[in-house]
């Protein structure tokens, strides 16, 4: 595999998504690559926040003044919080998923999450550098790379799980999110819980 394997990958993920899942879930890596991976994406994925967080400003509305610079988080606490939603999101669309009669398995899960995470992370780098340039952009190029990564995940999970209808590929994604929620407002310090 080399970066020509991944280029034309990830054109095929954004071409047919349906596809592509087959390709990932054929290629089997061990579970050493799959870890090696998914933590690779989270520091990735943290990198990418930091940079958003200190190139982007956001005016803080509760400030007295506009002049105040926005807190970034601390690298712990943003590398934790990314690894535990790709785990979260991992797990709740394999245990949903075989609630509906879904087959995949915690490897396709893992395999087809990290991808469609390595994607989003070009995809806000992208972002990020083109709002540098652009600021206005930068609001439609992030709801563009949820609407896509929307589509990849149903076609993404329905390969997976082998359900043969993008109804049941959207339910699992409904039902892990009221699933995933609670947790995630348990676990954030900074929440309204």
């Amino acid at each position: 595999m080399n970066t020509v394997f991944f280029g034309n990958l990830a054109v095929l993920t954004l071409r047919k998504p349906a596809e592509a899942a087959r390709q990932l879930l054929a290629l089997k890596p061990g579970r050493e690559v799959l870890w090696l991976a998914f933590f690779l994406a989270v520091v990735l994925n943290c990198l990418v926040q930091l940079g958003i967080d200190l190139f982007v400003s956001v005016p803080d509305i509760d400030a007295p003044d506009s002049e105040t610079l926005t807190e970034t988080e601390s690298i712990p606490l943003v590398l934790l919080k990314s690894a535990g939603a790709m785990m979260l999101s991992i797990v709740a669309f394999l245990f949903v998923g075989r609630l509906l009669g879904g087959t995949a398995t915690f490897d396709d899960m893992m395999v087809l999450t990290i991808w469609l995470q390595f994607l989003q992370i070009a995809a806000l780098l992208i972002t990020l550098v083109l709002s540098i340039t652009f600021p206005f952009l930068m609001l439609l190029l992030l709801m563009a790379t949820a609407v896509l990564s929307l589509y990849i995940t149903l076609h993404f999970l329905n390969e997976a799980h082998q359900f043969g209808s993008l109804g049941k590929s959207f339910a699992v994604i409904l039902l892990s999110a009221l699933v995933a929620v609670p947790f995630v407002l348990m676990l954030t310090p900074s929440g309204p819980v």
